[in-house]
Protein backbone atom coordinates (compact mmCIF):
# COMPACT_ATOMS: atom_id res chain seq x y z
CA UNK A 1 0.00 0.00 0.00
CA UNK A 2 2.80 2.41 0.85
CA UNK A 3 4.52 1.67 -2.47
CA UNK A 4 1.24 2.21 -4.32
CA UNK A 5 0.70 5.60 -2.64
CA UNK A 6 4.27 6.68 -3.28
CA UNK A 7 4.05 5.71 -6.96
CA UNK A 8 0.76 7.57 -7.29
CA UNK A 9 2.29 10.75 -5.90
CA UNK A 10 5.22 10.61 -8.29
CA UNK A 11 3.67 9.30 -11.50
CA UNK A 12 -0.06 9.33 -11.00
CA UNK A 13 -2.05 6.23 -10.04
CA UNK A 14 -1.70 3.14 -12.21
CA UNK A 15 -4.95 1.77 -13.69
CA UNK A 16 -4.88 -1.19 -11.31
CA UNK A 17 -4.19 0.97 -8.26
CA UNK A 18 -6.84 3.47 -9.31
CA UNK A 19 -9.51 0.78 -9.66
CA UNK A 20 -8.52 -0.69 -6.32
CA UNK A 21 -8.66 2.72 -4.62
CA UNK A 22 -12.15 3.42 -6.00
CA UNK A 23 -13.39 -0.02 -4.93
CA UNK A 24 -11.96 0.30 -1.43
CA UNK A 25 -13.34 3.83 -1.02
CA UNK A 26 -16.81 2.55 -1.79
CA UNK A 27 -16.62 -0.24 0.82
CA UNK A 28 -14.95 1.91 3.51
CA UNK A 29 -18.23 3.71 4.13
CA UNK A 30 -20.04 0.65 5.52
CA UNK A 31 -19.42 -2.53 7.47
CA UNK A 32 -18.73 -5.61 5.36
CA UNK A 33 -19.67 -9.21 5.96
CA UNK A 34 -17.11 -11.97 5.65
CA UNK A 35 -18.68 -12.99 2.33
CA UNK A 36 -18.35 -9.46 0.94
CA UNK A 37 -14.79 -9.26 2.21
CA UNK A 38 -13.82 -12.47 0.42
CA UNK A 39 -15.14 -11.02 -2.86
CA UNK A 40 -12.83 -7.98 -2.71
CA UNK A 41 -9.79 -7.78 -5.02
CA UNK A 42 -6.35 -8.40 -3.58
CA UNK A 43 -4.29 -5.42 -2.50
CA UNK A 44 -2.11 -4.50 -5.55
CA UNK A 45 0.87 -3.89 -3.24
CA UNK A 46 0.80 -7.50 -2.03
CA UNK A 47 -0.19 -6.63 1.53
CA UNK A 48 -2.27 -8.98 3.68
CA UNK A 49 -5.91 -7.99 4.16
CA UNK A 50 -8.08 -8.77 7.19
CA UNK A 51 -11.59 -7.79 8.25
CA UNK A 52 -11.76 -6.23 11.70
CA UNK A 53 -15.31 -5.72 12.93
CA UNK A 54 -16.54 -5.18 9.40
CA UNK A 55 -13.71 -2.84 8.35
CA UNK A 56 -10.93 -3.82 5.93
CA UNK A 57 -7.41 -3.54 7.34
CA UNK A 58 -4.39 -3.88 5.03
CA UNK A 59 -0.89 -4.63 6.29
CA UNK A 60 2.29 -3.80 4.35
CA UNK A 61 3.93 -6.69 2.47
CA UNK A 62 6.24 -8.66 4.80
CA UNK A 63 9.98 -8.53 4.58
CA UNK A 64 12.33 -11.41 3.80
CA UNK A 65 12.99 -12.28 7.46
CA UNK A 66 9.26 -12.42 8.17
CA UNK A 67 8.72 -14.71 5.19
CA UNK A 68 11.62 -16.99 6.09
CA UNK A 69 10.41 -17.50 9.67
CA UNK A 70 6.80 -18.08 8.60
CA UNK A 71 7.93 -20.66 6.05
CA UNK A 72 10.18 -22.43 8.58
CA UNK A 73 7.37 -22.70 11.16
CA UNK A 74 4.94 -23.88 8.47
CA UNK A 75 7.28 -26.61 7.24
CA UNK A 76 7.99 -27.96 10.73
CA UNK A 77 4.35 -27.95 11.85
CA UNK A 78 3.06 -29.39 8.59
CA UNK A 79 5.51 -32.31 8.58
CA UNK A 80 4.49 -33.39 12.09
CA UNK A 81 0.76 -32.90 11.49
CA UNK A 82 0.84 -34.93 8.28
CA UNK A 83 2.89 -37.73 9.82
CA UNK A 84 0.39 -38.06 12.69
CA UNK A 85 -2.80 -37.24 10.75
CA UNK A 86 -3.75 -34.47 13.18
CA UNK A 87 -5.51 -32.04 10.85
CA UNK A 88 -4.25 -29.27 8.55
CA UNK A 89 -1.57 -26.61 8.61
CA UNK A 90 -2.18 -23.57 6.42
CA UNK A 91 -0.38 -20.42 5.39
CA UNK A 92 -2.28 -17.08 5.65
CA UNK A 93 -5.72 -18.70 5.44
CA UNK A 94 -8.68 -16.58 6.60
CA UNK A 95 -10.60 -17.65 9.73
CA UNK A 96 -13.97 -16.15 10.68
CA UNK A 97 -13.47 -15.62 14.40
CA UNK A 98 -16.64 -13.67 15.16
CA UNK A 99 -19.84 -12.56 13.46
CA UNK A 100 -21.91 -9.39 13.79
CA UNK A 101 -19.76 -7.42 13.03
CA UNK A 102 -17.55 -9.95 11.29
CA UNK A 103 -13.95 -10.51 12.31
CA UNK A 104 -11.73 -12.33 9.82
CA UNK A 105 -8.08 -12.90 10.67
CA UNK A 106 -5.37 -14.60 8.60
CA UNK A 107 -2.52 -15.78 10.86
CA UNK A 108 0.84 -16.24 9.17
CA UNK A 109 0.59 -19.96 9.97
CA UNK A 110 -2.32 -21.90 11.45
CA UNK A 111 -2.98 -25.45 12.59
CA UNK A 112 -6.57 -26.67 12.71
CA UNK A 113 -7.21 -30.03 14.38
CA UNK A 114 -9.24 -32.46 12.28
CA UNK A 115 -12.20 -32.25 14.67
CA UNK A 116 -12.53 -28.52 13.90
CA UNK A 117 -12.77 -28.99 10.14
CA UNK A 118 -16.10 -29.71 8.46
CA UNK A 119 -15.44 -32.23 5.65
CA UNK A 120 -18.23 -30.58 3.62
CA UNK A 121 -16.80 -27.05 3.96
CA UNK A 122 -16.25 -24.84 0.91
CA UNK A 123 -12.46 -24.72 0.70
CA UNK A 124 -12.59 -21.65 -1.55
CA UNK A 125 -13.95 -19.58 1.37
CA UNK A 126 -12.79 -18.71 4.85
CA UNK A 127 -12.66 -21.30 7.63
CA UNK A 128 -15.43 -20.95 10.18
CA UNK A 129 -14.18 -20.72 13.76
CA UNK A 130 -10.71 -20.34 15.23
CA UNK A 131 -7.63 -22.43 14.45
CA UNK A 132 -6.28 -24.72 17.16
CA UNK A 133 -2.95 -22.89 16.89
CA UNK A 134 -2.43 -19.42 15.41
CA UNK A 135 1.11 -18.24 14.65
CA UNK A 136 2.00 -14.64 13.85
CA UNK A 137 5.49 -13.34 13.11
CA UNK A 138 5.82 -9.84 14.55
CA UNK A 139 7.03 -7.26 12.02
CA UNK A 140 9.06 -4.15 12.96
CA UNK A 141 6.12 -1.78 12.38
CA UNK A 142 3.55 -3.88 14.28
CA UNK A 143 2.11 -2.08 17.30
CA UNK A 144 2.15 -3.95 20.61
CA UNK A 145 -1.47 -3.04 21.38
CA UNK A 146 -2.73 -4.38 18.06
CA UNK A 147 -0.65 -7.56 18.39
CA UNK A 148 -2.05 -8.14 21.89
CA UNK A 149 -5.59 -7.62 20.61
CA UNK A 150 -5.07 -10.33 18.01
CA UNK A 151 -3.92 -12.78 20.66
CA UNK A 152 -7.06 -12.12 22.71
CA UNK A 153 -9.24 -12.46 19.62
CA UNK A 154 -7.83 -15.88 18.76
CA UNK A 155 -8.11 -17.17 22.32
CA UNK A 156 -11.57 -15.68 22.76
CA UNK A 157 -12.74 -17.41 19.59
CA UNK A 158 -11.51 -20.81 20.81
CA UNK A 159 -7.85 -21.19 19.84
CA UNK A 160 -5.95 -23.43 22.22
CA UNK A 161 -2.56 -21.87 21.55
CA UNK A 162 -1.22 -18.65 20.01
CA UNK A 163 2.43 -18.09 19.12
CA UNK A 164 4.03 -14.70 18.66
CA UNK A 165 7.37 -15.09 16.92
CA UNK A 166 9.59 -12.06 17.56
CA UNK A 167 12.66 -11.89 15.28
CA UNK A 168 14.26 -8.96 17.14
CA UNK A 169 14.41 -10.76 20.49
CA UNK A 170 14.71 -14.19 18.85
CA UNK A 171 11.88 -15.43 21.02
CA UNK A 172 8.49 -17.15 20.80
CA UNK A 173 5.74 -16.34 23.28
CA UNK A 174 3.17 -19.11 23.71
CA UNK A 175 -0.27 -18.00 24.91
CA UNK A 176 -2.90 -20.35 26.34
CA UNK A 177 -6.52 -19.85 27.41
CA UNK A 178 -6.89 -18.41 30.90
CA UNK A 179 -4.12 -15.82 30.56
CA UNK A 180 -1.09 -18.11 30.74
CA UNK A 181 1.87 -16.95 28.63
CA UNK A 182 5.45 -18.20 28.48
CA UNK A 183 8.40 -16.71 26.61
CA UNK A 184 10.83 -19.18 25.01
CA UNK A 185 14.34 -18.03 24.07
CA UNK A 186 17.89 -19.26 23.51
CA UNK A 187 18.19 -23.03 23.73
CA UNK A 188 14.51 -23.58 24.62
CA UNK A 189 12.45 -26.12 22.67
CA UNK A 190 8.73 -25.95 21.85
CA UNK A 191 6.92 -29.27 22.24
CA UNK A 192 3.62 -30.87 21.24
CA UNK A 193 1.89 -29.37 24.27
CA UNK A 194 3.00 -25.88 23.24
CA UNK A 195 1.47 -26.42 19.80
CA UNK A 196 -1.79 -27.94 21.01
CA UNK A 197 -1.00 -31.31 19.41
CA UNK A 198 -2.61 -34.45 20.82
CA UNK A 199 0.33 -36.58 19.64
CA UNK A 200 3.64 -36.37 21.56
CA UNK A 201 7.04 -36.00 19.95
CA UNK A 202 7.00 -32.58 18.27
CA UNK A 203 10.09 -30.45 18.88
CA UNK A 204 11.00 -27.02 17.57
CA UNK A 205 14.36 -25.76 18.78
CA UNK A 206 14.47 -21.98 18.82
CA UNK A 207 18.18 -21.93 18.11
CA UNK A 208 17.47 -23.77 14.85
CA UNK A 209 14.46 -21.60 13.99
CA UNK A 210 16.44 -18.36 14.30
CA UNK A 211 19.68 -19.73 12.86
Amino acid sequence: MRAMIRDARENGPSPTAARYAVRMTSVAERLLTAEEFMALPDDPSGGKMELVDGKVVTMPPPGEEHGDLSAAVYDLLRAFVRDHDLGKVNFEVEFLLRSGPDLVRAPDVAFAAAARLDPARDRARYVGGAPTLAVDVVSPDDRDREVSEKVLEYLGAGSERVWLVRPRSRSVTVYRPGGDAHVFTGDDTLTSDDAGFTAPGFELRLRDLFA
